[in-house]
């Protein structure tokens, strides 16, 4: 994941779910699909995103940036079913035309 070091029991997993564009960004899910991580690659005006639906049918927006780094995030009930990876200048999905997505896969 160009550079980026996650450890500790819920990702020791050999096969968590990955997306993203190495330089400006990635999403790594967990293979239980119980915790995401998103980290912004670059220190720019734009940000990453991740939306997610959960088995329980809650549609979540995860964001970093604009700044360079990682944000994490936890499902309680239910788990990860399905992912998207966004970027640009506003991935706030109320927020208008100026994001691009990666199509919505099933994990």
């Amino acid at each position: 994941m160009g550079g980026l070091l996650v450890t500790g029991p819920v990702w020791a997993s050999a096969r968590p779910w990955t997306d993203g564009y190495g330089r400006l960004g990635t999403v790594e899910i967990s293979a239980d699909r119980k915790r995401v991580m998103l980290c912004d690659a670059l220190d720019d005006e734009d940000k990453v995103a991740v939306e997610y639906k959960t088995t329980i049918g809650r549609t979540i927006l995860l964001q970093a940036g604009p700044k360079s780094g990682c944000v994490d995030d936890s499902v309680f009930f239910g788990s990860i079913k399905r992912a998207q990876f966004c970027y640009g200048p506003d991935v706030d999905p109320d927020g208008g035309t100026w994001r691009w997505c990666n199509p919505a896969r099933n994990i």
